[in-house]
């Protein structure tokens, strides 16, 4: 016989060996007790404890003797004895007191009716108010008008707050509700119009000519320098973008139009033209400075102000080679 055939044989008999000690296993387990009977196993315990001497040993066999506890939907339950294990009671009271404990939590078991409870609750939460969202307007507009109710509309000392009460509160709340919504929205424009003004190229309007402006360039580039000795040099670039504009309008290379922007100018400025390219700085630079993305100093006047004047001068020299040249 070969050694593979042995040991197939060795292993079918350890097979079957494992098989017929577990249904041994299994015949020689006690039948599941019923929960009454488990119950009346634990009053008979308690009988025992209460004897004169104590039966405490007779008590642990007789909770010993019940491993296994059948339950009505037919659920098998592996129990131990209360009176066993790591935790057992040191003292023949607080045997009876972990007995007494047990009996109790099984009576309260009985009467639980969790089919009910559960269907209660699952009505509870069908109900509308936990099926449909709510807005996130409506909790604060209870709030506020619980808040008011509170207040304003206080009942007496264990009476419910009357109709006229929660009416007033509800109208309360809804105008606390509106009155928060509109500032809100307010102030989320002029955080929008702030941004838009900043970030986009189309923003602001060219400085307008009007009685307090200077007219002139020069007068334009006096005020600039003015305006830089007192530390304004907010305003002293807006005069120096003013004088450079006033400028370019003499020599008719940009239109009087107050109603463009400062990249629409820049866009009507043709593209071969050599004061494009300084004109677009110095609109850039007055955009920056004057709709607060920087801050300017001494030094970065004094920059600007050479910028204008290349501008400036680009402008007188690009005019009269226009006029010296032959029609």
């Amino acid at each position: 016989m070969s050694r593979r055939i042995v040991d197939a044989l060795r292993l079918t008999l350890l097979l079957f060996g494992f098989l017929a000690a577990s249904a041994q296993a299994q015949e020689e387990l006690p039948p599941p007790a019923s929960p009454a009977a488990y119950r009346r196993a634990l009053e008979e315990a308690y009988a025992l404890l209460q004897r004169e001497p104590p039966a405490f040993e007779e008590a642990q066999q007789r909770l010993a003797a019940i491993t296994r506890v059948s339950l009505k939907n037919g659920e098998i339950l592996s129990v131990s004895s209360p009176l066993d294990g790591g935790e057992t009671p040191t003292t023949v009271e607080a045997a009876r007191q972990r007995l007494r404990l047990v009996i109790a939590q099984l009576d309260a078991a009985g009467n639980d009716r969790t089919a009910e409870r559960l269907a209660a609750l699952e009505r509870v939460f069908a109900a509308p108010a936990f099926q449909q969202r709510l807005s996130w307007l409506e909790p604060l507009r209870r709030w506020l008008a619980e808040l008011f109710e509170r207040l304003f509309a206080r009942a007496p000392a264990g009476a419910a707050p009357g109709p006229l009460g929660r009416s007033a509160a509800q109208v309360a709340g809804w105008i606390v509700v509106v009155l928060g919504g509109a500032v809100l929205v307010l102030l989320l424009a002029r955080w929008l119009q702030t941004m838009v003004r900043a970030f986009v190229g189309d923003v602001g309007r060219a400085p307008q000519e009007t009685d307090a402006l200077p007219a002139t360039p020069a007068a334009a580039r006096q005020a600039a320098v003015r305006s830089a000795e007192q530390g304004a040099y907010r305003t002293a670039v807006r005069y120096l973008y003013l004088a450079a504009l006033l400028t370019l309008q003499e020599r008719r290379l940009v239109p009087r139009d107050p109603s463009l922007t400062n990249r629409e100018l820049l866009t009507r400025t043709p593209a071969h033209h050599p004061i494009r390219a300084p004109l677009g700085e110095v609109v850039a630079v007055f955009d920056e400075v004057w709709y607060g993305l920087r801050e300017p100093d001494f030094a970065a006047f004094q920059r600007y102000q050479r910028v204008v004047h290349e501008l400036e001068t680009l402008a007188q020299t690009g005019d009269a080679q226009q006029r010296e040249a032959p029609s």
